[in-house]
């Protein structure tokens, strides 16, 4: 009898169903958050665009410092062998490489010896809706970015301050929060990157204002300008925020998300707005484009 599908994981060579998997309690990722990972989604079986991710991936371990020993073919070929044992429709994947285990208290182990974990399981259930009707964003009080000496453009395991404000957004009835840059301008939501629309004009935060510059979010950029769309990467005011016409969120696996209510208050007449729907559209036809060519890269698509 054929067997159905199951959710994996890869650690240090071994695959394991996702349920058995585990690292030592004293992997520096478990004790200090000390990794770094990538979130990749699948469209059909296809990683969609992998080498953007990893490219990430290596960014964000060089600013912290770890090495990274896999090649790209080799991350792709783990990538690859998860699908095909996992035998999931549309698999999604989270690579992770923490600094290992050692080092005396805080300090770095020499040499590191980096561990390897990448998770495939299915493209979770999405709220019903969710790309149709829109969503309510909340900001919560003290309402900030990522704390500490890790940049906002590092893809790092540190992410309690954005759990906690997505705890106090659902406790308001919202979906997801928007935070704050250190410049006190709106950077983005606790896993999507922000996009706020007035007067037929988009605006994004740029890759300066303390956000991760997401893959979603470069796709939603190349499509929407190769379209004529008035873009602009530039900051997010309170005026511009709440002055808005319409809003939508984007991240790998949420795609492009209409919010509808920011804070309790309608957004236009509280239905997905004309732009966000001609951005959906234009996102789409860009992931058909690059699957068609497939493109591991954006820029081997689009290009700059």
């Amino acid at each position: 009898m054929a067997r159905g599908p199951c959710e994996l994981a890869y650690v240090d060579g071994l695959v394991q169903p996702l349920e058995r998997a585990c690292v030592p309690v004293l992997d520096r990722g478990f004790l200090y958050a000390d990794s770094v990972f990538e979130t990749v989604r699948g469209y059909g079986t296809r990683a969609f665009l992998l080498g953007d991710h990893l490219d990430r991936l290596r960014r964000s371990a060089a600013s912290l410092f770890m090495p990274v020993p896999w090649t790209d073919a080799e991350l792709e070929e783990i990538v690859e062998e998860l699908t095909k044992q996992s035998r999931i429709r549309e698999p999604t994947f989270r690579i992770t490489v923490t600094r290992g285990e050692g080092g005396s208290g805080l300090s770095f182990p020499e040499p590191q010896r980096p561990r390897l974990v990448v998770l495939c399981r299915a493209v979770p259930d999405l709220p019903p809706g969710l790309h149709d009707d829109g969503v309510a964003v909340m900001l919560p009080e003290g309402s900030t970015q990522k704390t500490g000496r890790v940049p906002a453009d590092v893809k790092s395991g540190s992410y309690l301050s954005n759990v906690l404000a997505l705890r106090e957004a659902r406790e308001k009835g919202g979906f997801d929060a928007l935070l704050r840059g250190g410049d006190g301008t709106w950077s983005e939501g606790t896993t999507a990157n922000l996009f706020v629309v007035r007067d037929g004009r988009v605006t994004t935060p740029g890759v300066g204002g303390d956000i991760l510059p997401g893959i979603t979010r470069a796709l939603v950029l190349a499509v929407t300008r190769e379209a004529g769309l008035d873009i602009a990467e530039a900051p997010i005011g309170d005026a511009l925020l709440f002055g808005a016409d319409e809003l939508f969120l984007t991240s790998s696996i949420k795609e492009v998300v209409p919010v509808v209510r920011l804070e309790g208050r309608p957004l236009g007449d509280g239905r997905p707005g004309p732009v966000t729907r001609r951005v959906q559209a234009l996102f789409r036809a860009g992931v058909q484009r690059v699957l068609a060519a497939g493109a591991t890269r954006l820029g081997e698509v689009f290009p700059a």
